[in-house]
């Protein structure tokens, strides 16, 4: 996330799916084939997307773009190739800067203290080949390649992955590359074809299948000819573990989904050059079947390292859901809401301009209406109804949302926190498409009027086809197992997610969407991206796992804010606990009922962020919610003093919630 905060509304206290098996394939991308003609199943309609205007208001440079590429935002390597000054990368394990005339390799060093684990870039490979510039000439989910080049010659090809250790370089013309940094004391092993050295206490490793590794005054130089792989590579340790899969170099990865009715899953297939196995150095919260090699040092724990052209990560799946069921209230629970929801309407108004603060206004709205409903409130519906309505019919019929030409999506006119740059989008549209699906269920005119709107959006961020319009699953990185939230990731640490909970709140919008227009592959896109997000968001934001040795100096109850290369106890909004814990709950929509599963976390995580049973802080309206989980009583005692409720949320929506985690 990116440059956020959060407007907390101040109100007077008052009274108180079974599943089959389904596959997608999804190969190299580069998100430049034409669209074909609408079908059935397609996400979007071309001729609703013909109606927004066309403009670009980013700020994105593209000068690192081959012709016809378009621009990978929301990526893991969108710092890399839409900056003017290219950042570092964090593939994992390596770190990666790419220079006009070179490159840099890094295998973090990690360090960590109370509220921080960091495993920044250091240089541990210092390539020049001689280039002027590079372009991002492919790339898909996982693996880039840049082609580097002089003048207008192209000199070679060069591809990374996401979870491999191994940069492949493959020569188009006779070159030289010229090595830097490496004294001879450092040297472990060396012949013509062969070098392994350390650098600030890591091992590097560098093989070639046609070059020849030589001496050139104080450095070292690689002389190889056209057609020429160069393999550059990080090591977990000191021993070459890796050597036999170094010229099995990687071509390009594609994905495919399978999802069941208790499990999500993920397999990435590899494309190599020998069609050999690759190595995958596996993230430490996803499970994988495999035996492991060796494993590596990160900010995330200790990476698995398996072998193999295929790998497939398992998660459980999600339960999509946009309503708590009030059949069990009692009769006084049903009249303390009842006489909530009155106060709540009243006090509803959507009037924000930006897409975020406005989607936050119509989910609150869309969670009044689904409770007024099941309580059979029939004025306080019609109300809410013409509300929403006349909400959705202001933003879908003016220039609210125009189509980015340079980055190819939907935006909002009124920026929110570099929305222009597509920052954030799937926190912003995943409360548009909740709401709409609220909408959906009690209003039988609404999908006739706003069904092609919402589909835009549900493009933007979660298409499962990748088109001229639109990428596939724009934010969503399947090796990560969660969403990046910068746009074009302006970071020295890569890219970055503060707000777990959003991305979470955006694929249950997407699942549920689905479901309500009755597209099949976008339910069971938007169930696959939920099961993953809420696995990685309970594994490596809301719990902290320090049991390697690396990791313990961190005693935090949450990571707030992740980037690529650095895991902080921070938000881009606030110094407050509260909002730390908060902004990983943030909406506390039905589906997170899930959250039950942090257990003993729960308490601790509340302890650490609420002192004197406080809640009223920044979010401390959602930390109540949490603290409910286990201890529902407690917090329904506290929630007779909660006057501080988000603008996302609503006193109506608290108490239905806390009742709802009581034993009927």
């Amino acid at each position: 996330m990116v440059r956020r905060r959060s407007s907390i509304a101040i109100l007077l206290a008052i009274a108180l799916t079974a599943g089959v098996v389904v596959l997608f394939n999804h190969g190299p991308q580069n998100l430049i084939r034409p669209h074909a003609s609408n079908k059935q199943d397609d996400v979007y309609s071309k001729s609703a997307l013909a109606t927004l205007p066309q403009k670009s208001a980013s700020s994105a440079n593209t000068s690192h773009l081959a012709a016809g590429i378009a621009p990978p935002t929301n990526s893991w390597f969108s710092g890399m190739v839409l900056q003017s000054i290219p950042q570092v990368v964090y593939p994992m394990p390596a770190s990666f800067l790419a220079r006009n005339n070179g490159f840099e390799i890094g295998l973090p060093t990690v360090v960590s203290t109370a509220t921080s684990i960091t495993g920044g870039h250091v240089p541990g490979i210092i390539a020049d080949i001689g280039a002027d510039n590079f372009r991002l000439s492919r790339y898909d989910k996982l693996s880039a390649t840049l082609t580097y080049r002089n003048d207008t010659k192209d000199l070679g090809d060069l591809t990374l992955s996401e979870g491999s250790p191994f940069v492949f370089y493959i020569a188009k013309q006779p070159q030289v590359i010229k090595l830097s940094n490496i004294d001879s004391a450092s040297i472990l092993e060396r012949n013509e074809t062969y070098l392994r050295y350390t650098r600030a206490g890591q091992t590097y490793a560098i093989s070639t299948n046609a070059g020849k590794i030589l001496a050139e005054g104080q450095g070292l130089k690689i002389t190889v000819p056209k057609g020429g792989l160069v393999t550059f590579y990080v090591l977990p340790g000191t021993d070459d573990t890796l050597k036999q899969y170094a010229a099995n170099a990687i071509q390009s990865v594609d994905v495919t989904r399978n999802l069941t009715a208790k499990s999500a899953i993920t397999k990435f297939n590899f494309r190599t050059s020998t069609g050999k196995p690759t190595v995958l150095a596996t993230m430490p919260y996803e499970r994988f079947e495999g035996s492991t090699l060796d494993t590596y040092r990160s900010i995330w724990g200790k990476m698995p390292v398996i072998t193999g052209t295929s790998f497939a990560a398992t998660v459980p799946t999600v339960a999509p859901a946009n309503e708590l069921d009030v059949s069990t209230f009692t009769a006084a629970e049903k009249q303390a809401l009842s006489t909530a929801l009155t106060a709540d309407i009243a006090a509803t108004t959507i009037d924000q301009k930006d897409s975020y603060f406005a989607g936050k206004q119509l989910a609150r709205a869309a969670n009044l209406l689904s409770l007024a409903e099941q309580l059979h409130q029939t004025e306080s519906v019609q109300q809410l109804r013409e509300i929403l309505n006349t909400a959705f019919s202001t933003r879908f019929s003016a220039d609210y949302f125009y189509y980015d030409t340079k980055l190819r999506g939907v935006a909002a006119t009124t920026a929110a926190f570099g929305s222009e740059d597509f920052n954030d989008h799937h926190f912003h549209y995943g409360y548009w498409l909740y709401a709409g699906s609220i909408m959906a269920k009690y209003d039988q005119s609404f999908m006739g009027k706003y069904k092609d709107n919402l589909n835009l959006l549900a493009a933007d961020i979660a298409s499962y086809k990748s088109s001229a319009d639109f990428p596939l699953y724009r934010n969503y990185d399947p090796y990560a197992g969660h969403s990046w939230a910068a746009g074009l990731a302006p970071f020295a640490d890569g890219n970055n997610q503060e707000s777990s909970s959003e991305a979470i709140h955006a694929w249950n919008g997407i699942a549920l969407w689905g479901d309500a227009t009755r597209n099949q592959a976008l339910a069971r896109t938007g169930k696959w991206l939920l099961a993953n997000e809420a696995n990685t968001a309970q594994k490596a934001w809301r719990i902290v796992d320090t049991s390697d040795a690396a990791l313990a100096n961190y005693t935090s109850p949450v990571a707030s804010l992740n980037f690529s290369g650095k895991r902080t106890y921070t938000t881009f909004f606030s110094d407050e606990a509260s909002a730390k814990l908060g902004i990983q709950l943030i909406p506390m929509d039905p589906s997170m009922v899930g959250f039950k599963q942090d257990k003993n976390t729960i308490t601790r995580s509340v302890l650490s962020t609420i002192k004197n049973d406080n809640y009223n802080v920044p979010l401390g309206d959602y930390v109540l919610m949490y603290s409910s989980l286990n201890n529902p009583e407690a917090a329904l005692a506290s929630a007779s003093m909660q006057t501080s409720i988000d603008d996302g949320n609503s006193k109506t929506y608290l108490l239905a919630w806390i009742y709802s985690q009581q034993t009927p």
